[in-house]
């Protein structure tokens, strides 16, 4: 695997462990930090926290965890109008359903009545393993504006001459006859 192909965060845990219940704060090292903001073009990024939470939901289609993940980052970059460097916070919050790969659906089933949990096609966790580290980042992805505005500035027009109609044109031409 390249550099270029490394995941950018990873923090596996068991599929097992998730389906009884996790409740973990994650934070970004400086590594982290450094490889996150080169990814999507920050500034700076100064600080990542990720509260994950997970819930295991029985189902007669295959166990599923609920992965949780509410974020928060101080985040410095570029105004997307004036072009200063501005530092805010931003967050979000984001839900994901897991299955097993062997208990994923794979059309050969019998007819199910379908729950609304159903609607939603789940990630399939490979090897008995769900990444945490991807959804958190999923959650920055969500909650990353690339062109974000600093707060006070605001985008104004510029004034630019005026193109005459087509009909002012025909006008003039016809006065000057």
């Amino acid at each position: 695997m390249t550099e270029m192909d490394a995941p950018l965060w990873t923090h596996t845990v068991r599929f097992d462990d998730a389906f009884r219940g996790l409740d973990l704060t994650l934070t970004a090292d400086e590594a982290q930090r450094a490889k996150l903001k080169d990814n999507f073009g920050m500034t700076d990024l100064h600080a990542l926290t990720a509260r994950v939470r997970t819930t295991g939901k029985p189902s007669p289609a295959g166990d599923r965890v609920i992965v949780d993940v509410a974020l928060t980052a101080d985040v410095t970059q570029q105004c997307g109008v004036s072009l200063e460097d501005f530092r805010h916070e931003i967050s979000a919050e984001i839900d994901v359903a897991c299955v097993l790969k062997d208990k994923s659906r794979d059309g050969a089933e019998a007819e199910q009545e379908l729950s609304l949990d159903d609607l939603d096609v789940p990630d399939i966790a490979e090897n008995g393993q769900i990444d945490l580290g991807q959804y958190v980042i999923e959650a920055l992805g969500e909650a990353y504006d690339p062109f974000a505005r600093k707060p006070g500035v605001v985008y104004e027009e510029p004034d630019l001459p005026k193109e005459p109609s087509p009909f002012a044109a025909l006008a003039k031409l016809k006065r000057d006859e």
